[in-house]
């Protein structure tokens, strides 16, 4: 029987993750099992997980070379061809002139290369460190460039920065490259990678929950899984002496353990075995009402989540780096669907003072059990220092939650020692708790302006979109025909930023061309009107018909559902009701007929 090949992925950015799942796929005879970590989280991540029975290792850029000096394995860079560096050159100009090209010299000879030929005026800066990206960022942004396209290094930095940016990606042709290259090496080591296989599916066919690591903690083997030794090994960093026997309690895992550990010499060199027992008791209860993030949690989620900084208008941008660590509460408020989750991620991530967690309370699923909790002597939130509390949906609570929520606030002095955040829906009836709840905490007031007072940057917004989700959705989406262009800028978005997203991903998913054509984007829109009035309808208190339906409805069913409605209304007036619904009489008129 042919034996089946083991290769480990590591992509520095989620992106190169989904790329790389997808030719994995078309190996039939290789196992490719892939994780998302950059740099020296990547390089630990591939120490840790070399000795598991992998062949080889695939990673990319400053990455695979950080890998390559702590592993034995080998270790296949996936490059950058030049069609990769035009592709995100030509989405760029979609939209500006003003942009740099950044990054290691993996991509900036290429860009070189091929402004040469091509005869482009680009200026383009090879770093060689993350501490050359950030200088190089700071120089660019001040000479009055729009956008920068780089590597996931320098995308990283820029995040933190608040710079629009595009990131260059490998296409399938350099991973499949990647893939032929690490097949081919795997062939020539087949006989002592089998030898090595031996010894390691021996040592884990005894299930013992160990670890092994040397003083550097660096990771020599795990039978554990890879999140849990990470964070077991950081806290062991902290402490000035690894004694024989250790407690170790882990937050991210929702878990205590006791650790035993013994250390041995091999060649003079000091090494340490640690065998884990794990107990059920747990300082922290997993609930879905009160979620705890770490600040690398929060990164994880701007990075390979759609909350995009670029959300933020730059005014605010600059708004929050002056507030930082000022005030102990700040309220955000705008119309549902704008960015205020993205301010309270950017407000955490910029002050110094309360970084521990980022507790988030969702306000919609507060219970008299979750007030208890709060303020719990042993592990509440409310008697914790040095957190950042977020309170999403504070609209929720009716005048009884906000005094109760006051109350506790002032009992505990919470605000003395933590940050707390609120993000408050303007489309709430309880508008007026909004007034209540600054003057009381004496809150610094930030606004989250809508779709519609932002529609000079809607061409921006949604070009570094359609970047994100070709990405996401394995697509190669270069922009709109201008007719469609102008639809989506002249569309009113009631649902803000929620609702763009979605458009968006939903016409780059189903783009059938290089550029989304204008019937496209006006078919979705009539959608989307129809279904806003739905919700206007059936959330109003004057609604005279309730929608009734005897089985499962389908999207069809709601849409011909509001027509007859409205029409009804009208005394089938099929022209006002058109115009009432924003749609013309030959869409109105195909619905109706169940087209």
């Amino acid at each position: 029987m042919e034996k089946r090949i083991k290769i480990l992925g590591i992509a520095p950015y989620e992106e190169l993750n989904h790329s790389m799942h997808t030719i994995a796929s078309q190996y039939k005879n290789v196992d490719t099992t892939i994780y998302t970590a950059d740099l020296v989280e990547g390089q630990q991540l591939a120490t840790q997980l070399s000795p598991d029975g992998f062949d080889a290792i695939i990673s990319r850029g400053g990455t695979a070379k950080l890998i390559r000096k702590a592993v034995t394995l080998p270790v296949i860079d996936v490059s950058l061809s030049v069609y990769d560096i035009l592709r995100a050159i030509r989405l760029a100009e979609s939209y500006t002139t003003l942009f740099a090209i950044v990054g290691y010299p993996t991509i900036t000879e290429n860009a070189h290369l091929l402004c040469e030929l091509l005869n482009y005026d680009i200026e383009i800066h090879t770093i060689s460190s993350e501490s050359d990206a950030a200088d190089v960022l700071d120089t660019l942004v001040e000479k009055g460039n729009e956008l920068i396209l780089c590597d996931a290094i320098t995308n990283r930095i820029a995040l933190t920065k608040s710079i629009n940016t595009l990131l260059i990606t490998s296409g399938f042709e350099s991973i499949r490259h990647a893939y032929d290259e690490a097949i081919s090496i795997i062939t020539q080591l087949d006989e002592l990678k089998e030898q090595r296989m031996i010894l390691e599916e021996g040592i884990h066919a005894q299930k013992l929950p160990i670890f092994i690591f040397d003083q550097q903690f660096r990771l020599h083997f795990s039978s554990v899984p890879s999140n849990q030794v990470q964070v077991i090994l950081h806290s062991l960093k902290s402490k000035q002496d690894i004694k024989s026997t250790h407690q170790y309690y882990s937050v991210e895992q929702k878990k205590f353990y006791t650790l035993k550990i013994v250390s041995y010499l091999v060649n003079q060199k000091k090494f340490y075995l640690c065998e884990m027992r794990e107990h059920t008791s747990s300082a922290i209860q997993k609930r879905i009402d009160v979620i705890y993030q770490k600040k690398n949690d929060v990164l994880d989620r701007l990075n390979t989540k759609m909350i995009f900084p670029q959300f933020i208008p730059e005014n605010i941008k600059n708004q929050l780096k002056k507030m930082s660590d000022l005030y102990s509460s700040y309220i955000i408020f705008g119309e549902k669907g704008t960015a205020k989750k993205n301010i309270a991620y950017q407000l955490y991530l910029n002050q110094k003072k309360h970084t521990n967690y980022f507790i988030t309370i969702d306000c919609n699923l507060i219970t008299d059990k979750t007030w208890k909790y709060l303020v719990n002597a042993t592990n509440g939130p409310f008697v914790d220092t040095h957190n950042t509390l977020l309170f999403v949906n504070i609209e929720q609570l009716d005048l009884k939650g906000i005094k109760t929520l006051l109350s506790y606030i002032e009992m505990t002095n919470v605000v003395n020692h933590n940050t707390l955040l609120f993000t408050f829906d303007t489309n709430s009836e309880n508008i007026k708790n909004l007034d209540m709840l600054t003057n009381e905490l004496h809150s610094a007031t930030i606004y989250a302006p809508s779709v519609r007072e932002r529609k000079n940057e809607l061409n921006i917004l949604t070009t570094l979109l359609v970047n994100k989700l070709n990405i996401e959705t394995n697509k190669e989406v270069l922009g709109f025909d201008p007719g469609a262009r102008q639809t989506l800028l002249s569309f009113d978005w009631p649902g803000n930023f929620n609702q763009l997203q979605n458009v968006i991903k939903e016409l780059v998913i189903h783009s059938s061309s290089h550029y989304i054509s204008e019937y496209q984007v006006i078919e979705l829109l009539n959608k989307e009107r129809l279904l806003y009035h739905f919700q206007a309808m059936q959330s109003s208190k004057g609604t005279e018909q309730p929608v009734n339906f005897n089985q499962h409805p389908t999207l069809l069913d709601y849409i011909k559902t509001i027509i007859q409605q409205v029409l009804n209304q009208n005394d089938g007036n099929q022209t006002k009701t058109a115009e009432q619904l924003g749609i013309s009489r030959t869409t109105l008129w195909r619905y109706l007929k169940g087209e």
